[in-house]
């Protein structure tokens, strides 16, 4: 069967290509507003990230996602944690900036296929 972009791989397709073959996974830390943490995939670019938390957090905090794509970020993408889990596909993500929006220790797993 051919490629249809409107129906992603097939599982023999995905076999076929190594699509998704690598993937990795990182527990990041914020520790309130203006504190980011981040993730570095500058030598192999993410195909698609999954966000979601790790930890109890109030239904009121929000996560600021900044996303870099060839060379540069974009604008921040606010993500309240009621709608986590949040993913992010269609674009090779190089790195991406998390800041935590109030003062606990909010811990958000990052899934990133590459």
């Amino acid at each position: 069967m051919a490629y249809d972009a409107t129906h992603g791989f097939t599982v023999q397709e995905a076999t076929n290509l190594r699509v998704y073959d690598d993937y990795k996974c990182e527990l990041l830390t914020l520790s309130g507003t203006g504190v980011q943490s981040s993730a570095d995939w500058s030598s192999e670019p993410a195909k698609e990230i999954l966000l979601f938390s790790a930890s109890a957090v109030a239904d009121d905090d929000a996560v600021t996602l900044n996303l870099k794509v060839n060379g540069s970020y974009g604008d921040n993408i606010v993500i309240a944690h009621d709608n986590l889990p949040f993913s992010v596909k269609g674009i090779l993500m190089e790195q991406i900036k998390l800041t935590g929006g109030s003062g606990d220790d909010d811990v958000i797993t990052v899934l990133s296929f590459h």
